[in-house]
């Protein structure tokens, strides 16, 4: 989990499409110096990332703060730090928004908030209807919440756009199965499981 933070943030800052004067091109040496600290000692990447804020650090601090709260698992706050950042890129367009709603989400749902979490996949939505990612989570946290229609119509978009993707396929039979269409159910787990046997093309 961690590891994968510290990859996203490189992916994030070195090769967005950023419009705002304070988002850089590429990481800076104290956002990979914080990311690695987060990973190895959060409390302390944490304290450390708040004085960066506090200091102008800008958008590359507030990541990091995110990062290391998610480490120490202040999941609450870390959902909030990542949504500050989803509706700064969605005021200027940037499709950064999407990636950073859905980690706002992930932490809210670590933190026990499936309102919110819901609420954050909507935001990622809006800005990308077709993005299958979000449809795919926000069905996951509608399961969570016991809305299951909700959550189906979700996989069913998906599933346009991608059909044979068997994690989908294999949420869908889930609210299925709760919803006590046993036949629907076993149908897409059958056709996920063929999905994942079959040899790569």
């Amino acid at each position: 989990m961690r590891a994968r933070y510290f990859f996203l943030g490189m992916m994030l800052l070195c090769c967005g499409t950023a419009t705002a004067a304070d988002t850089p091109t590429t990481p800076s040496p104290q956002l990979q110096k914080c990311l690695q600290r987060a990973d190895d000692l959060p409390d302390i990447a944490a304290a450390e990332a708040t004085a960066w804020i506090k200091n102008g650090g800008g958008n590359e601090a507030h990541y990091c703060h995110a990062v290391a709260q998610s480490n120490r698992g202040m999941h609450a706050d870390s959902a909030r730090e990542f949504w500050f950042l989803g509706a700064f890129y969605d005021k200027r367009g940037d499709a950064r928004a999407i990636l950073m709603h859905g980690l706002s989400a992930q932490e809210f749902m670590r933190a026990k908030d499936p309102k919110n979490a819901e609420g954050q996949y909507t935001a990622a939505l809006k800005m990308a209807p077709n993005d299958a990612p979000s449809l795919l989570g926000r069905a996951e946290v509608r399961i969570a919440m016991e809305k299951y229609w909700d959550a189906i119509d979700d996989l069913n978009r998906a599933l346009k756009i991608k059909p044979a993707d068997a994690d989908i396929l294999r949420q869908r039979g889930r609210a299925w199965l709760q919803l006590g269409n046993d036949k629907n159910a076993q149908e897409d787990f059958a056709t996920a499981a063929d999905i994942e046997a079959a040899p790569p093309k």
